[in-house]
């Protein structure tokens, strides 16, 4: 038995798998076109910005797209032309990034986090039903890790209450429910274009609608409330949050790429779901085809199992915690996120007490966000590498690597103490 590397043995593995993210030379080439212009920002005619706009309105079949500064920025933006104030309530998942959350706390709104379920880790409709009251004004749904929420038990509620549903769509670009592509569902979809998404100028955003209204209200927030079109007048209240003319043409080159992107990863994750399913203590999340036939397409941000360390090691007496888990991996060369997953109720900025003055919050239920998060691996983009992309020949040292752990895991289960010390 080869001894575990973060034990001290050798590493299963020493070359890399594939960088994230990926660029070739039509970015380079792209990126002096926009230098040698000398028009650098800004909105106007004919510019990178609108053409980018244009062709993501056209793959996601949405009538109006506006690029923003980022994600964060484009449910800011989303919110408020909803017409959220202070005090108004808004729904979103226990289980999300942050952002999710506090772009409604910096309007003066109120998060009010509800529970997800266990295999999608997406929001579900009777969390949602048992959070709303006379103060809510819209629901957040987040299509994470690239799985779609269930966007039409959700319509039933969001119509029933008479509620928009903003969909949080920064990392399902590609996804499909029922055909339709994520950001297209609900009232307004937000994308974000960060360093780890499907596609990513390091930075930046997109909000998308099919309400003419609404669009205009959009491109007017994020450009200091000049109407589009208009004007030098500023009739209402906005933010600079324009994209500049880099990353527009970036993020051109990188949505032409999209789908060979997504085939490669949905082959990988194929490949894992299948080798890593027989491990006991392993439950890699559903396939979509497995899962719900409605999830016809998946964004495949990244590969996500659970780790139950009592069924993993065996023992009836409990194994290595999920973290040391995720150590073993990287010492063997497999990239893993080293972040510690925390339900977004239980993130500082809500948990701790003298932040209420300016976050306040409520939690209707988060039982299973805090389950999920307490026991999810995440392997690919939110590990900041490339390696769905890579052919199953090299994504078996991914498997072997996991079979080696817990072909090791009584020394694991041993050593747990001394290595519960170490920042893992």
């Amino acid at each position: 038995m080869t001894t575990l590397a973060l034990l001290g043995g050798p590493p299963l593995r020493t070359r890399p798998f594939q960088t994230w993210p990926q660029f070739d030379q039509a970015e380079v080439d792209v990126l002096a076109d926009v230098l040698n212009s000398r028009r650098w920002g800004g909105i106007h005619s004919g510019s990178q910005g609108e053409s980018f706009e244009t062709e993501l309105a056209a793959y996601l079949q949405v009538p109006h797209a506006a690029v923003v500064s980022s994600g964060t920025a484009g449910l800011m933006i989303a919110l408020r032309a909803l017409g959220i104030r202070s005090g108004d309530e808004v729904v979103v998942p226990a289980m999300t990034y942050v952002a999710t959350a506090t772009a409604v706390s910096l309007l003066g709104g109120i998060p009010v986090f509800a529970d997800v379920d266990l295999a999608t880790h997406t929001i579900t409709s009777s969390s949602v039903k048992a959070a709303i009251s006379e103060k809510t004004k819209a629901v957040i749904a987040v299509h994470l890790g690239g799985h779609p929420a269930d966007m039409d038990s959700l319509g039933t509620v969001a119509d029933t209450y008479g509620i928009p549903i903003v969909e949080d769509c920064a990392q399902s670009l590609g996804a499909t429910w029922n055909g339709h592509q994520t950001g297209s569902l609900g009232t307004i979809g937000v994308f974000s274009f960060a360093s780890t998404k499907n596609i990513t100028a390091g930075e930046g955003g997109a909000v998308v609608t099919h309400d003419d209204e609404l669009a205009a209200r959009i491109a007017s927030l994020r450009d200091h409330g000049r109407p589009p079109g208009g004007t030098g007048d500023h009739p209402e209240l906005g933010w600079n949050l324009r994209l500049s003319e880099f990353q527009s043409a970036i993020l051109r080159v990188q949505l032409a790429r999209l789908k060979d992107h997504l085939a490669a990863k949905a082959k990988g994750a194929a490949y894992l779901a299948s080798e890593l399913s027989g491990v006991p203590g392993l439950r890699p999340v559903p396939m979509p085809a497995d899962l719900d036939p409605r999830v016809t397409a998946h964004g495949r941000l990244s590969f996500a199992f659970t780790f139950d360390s009592e069924a993993f090691d065996g023992a009836g007496i409990g194994g290595a915690s999920v973290s040391v888990f995720r150590a073993a991996l990287r010492a063997e060369g497999i990239p893993v996120s080293r972040r510690s997953l925390v339900a977004c109720p239980d993130e500082p900025i809500y948990a701790d007490a003298t932040n209420c003055d300016y976050s306040s919050s409520r939690t209707a239920s988060a039982s299973q966000a805090r389950a999920a998060c307490a026991r999810l691996v995440l392997l690919g983009q939110a590990a900041g590498s490339g390696l769905l992309l890579d052919e199953p020949t090299e994504l078996a040292d991914v498997v072997r690597a996991v079979e080696k752990i817990h072909e090791n895991r009584h020394h694991l289960r041993r050593e747990q103490r001394q290595l519960g010390r170490i920042h893992v």
